[in-house]
């Protein structure tokens, strides 16, 4: 499967017509040819083991990850979308139950609060992409339980604020850190933290794969019971339980990539840094925002410009791919428009589910586009970016 094949989503538009000679927007099979051999070394002893789920390389990688992100308990599931539904099965929120969530973010962190029957309330963004703390207190509920922290792109939220938010309308938090693994502190924000090892993450499996983590030894054993079907201990189906498990090559050979992370993101950060020098010449287009109180381990490398589809065109003759992560805020999706159209919503949740509502979000979906950012970029792939930045911006203010 090719790089762009295995990154794509329905939530992640491509640019059509793309020319020989294209910078990879994804590093799969780059990744694939500096450590193939020793991925297929890992991959050939669990199948010479015989034992593909639930064995020894998955509670391996369940310690180590659990080690590396400074909680006490890892569960591996088989996507980050099945650790966000479980953390709130385990957590007990359903039906009657709100939750909190960033209007901008993939899918997966909205539709995990209908899979587990509750109702989510979509909170506008701030300038960083992430949950608007002050827009979240007007929509509190006595039915609020929870909030989803996303660290989109990469950036974690102000975590004393989170936390202290939380505190005062007595919430769980649940960090939905899919795309932020390497980030400090992401992973280990909140009662629960839930990982991505979807191909187009940080961390990659060769296919789907997730984790959850917590503090919890309950809630984490809870967790282990609903991945297998309810199977409790004693060998018993005491849950309704579900089949999302990590196989064995997977976690086999998330091992090797965890020991390979630290040097990948600092060199995502660098080409961040690259990318950042280059727009402060190009007038019109913003940098990801950021600041001291936070941390960005640039999963994503995501700039803002009123002239998005111009400047996506004009990169494209250039040769460098581009994303629109993401076209359309959550709660403008017809999923969640039909579930708010059901008669038991309130008016707080039809009133979430109409333009307007999210004026930051609506407005960064317009504007957000995404470049090219892994660890297998050449020194000249990233000066050819930062060109094609430098000579659009020349072409965009002539008009």
């Amino acid at each position: 499967m090719s790089t762009r094949a295995a990154g794509r989503t329905s939530a992640e538009t491509p640019r059509a017509g793309a020319g020989a000679g294209e910078i990879p927007f994804f590093a799969a099979q780059r990744e694939f040819a500096a450590h193939g051999r020793q991925l297929l070394e890992r991959a050939s002893a669990v199948l010479a083991d015989g034992q593909t789920l639930q064995g020894q390389q998955v509670r391996g990688f369940e310690h180590e990850l659990a080690q590396r992100l400074g909680r006490a308990h890892a569960v591996a599931v088989g996507s980050g979308t099945d650790a966000l539904f479980f953390a709130l099965r385990a957590l007990r929120i359903g039906a009657g139950h709100q939750v909190l969530v960033p209007a901008l973010s993939f899918i997966a962190s909205a539709s995990c609060v209908l899979r587990a029957g509750a109702q989510p309330v979509f909170i506008d963004t701030d300038d960083r992409h992430l949950l608007q703390l002050h827009s979240a207190h007007s929509h509190i509920t006595q039915k609020t339980r929870a909030v989803i922290a996303v660290d989109l792109f990469g950036q974690t939220p102000h975590v004393e604020q989170l936390n202290a938010f939380a505190r005062e309308h007595a919430l769980l938090v649940i960090e939905d850190a899919a795309q932020a693994l390497g980030a400090p502190r992401a992973g280990a924000i909140g009662h629960v933290s839930c990982v991505s090892f979807d191909p187009t993450k940080p961390l990659a499996a060769p296919g789907s794969g997730g984790a959850l983590l917590t503090d919890d030894a309950q809630l984490a054993q809870r967790v282990r019971r609903l991945r297998w079907h309810g199977r409790d201990d004693a060998g018993q189906f005491a849950d309704l339980g579900y089949n999302s498990q990590l196989p064995e090559l997977s976690a086999a050979m998330l091992r090797h990539k965890l020991q390979l992370e630290p040097r990948w993101r600092a060199a995502r950060q660098s080409v961040a840094a690259r990318y950042d020098a280059a727009l402060e010449a190009v007038p019109g287009v913003q940098a990801p925002v950021r600041d001291e109180l936070a941390a960005h381990s640039f999963s994503k490398y995501v700039l803002r410009t009123p002239q998005r589809e111009q400047l996506r065109a004009l990169l494209g003759h250039a040769g460098v791919p581009t994303r629109v992560h993401y076209p359309r805020p959550l709660h403008l999706e017809p999923v969640f428009a039909n579930a708010h159209g059901s008669a038991d919503r309130d008016a707080l949740s039809r009133d979430d589910a109409r333009d307007g509502a999210c004026p930051n979000a609506e407005l960064a979906a317009r504007e957000v586009l995404s470049l090219p950012i892994h660890a297998f970029l050449s020194d000249h792939e990233v000066q050819r970016v930062v060109d094609a930045l430098t000579g659009a911006a020349v072409t965009l203010a002539r008009g």
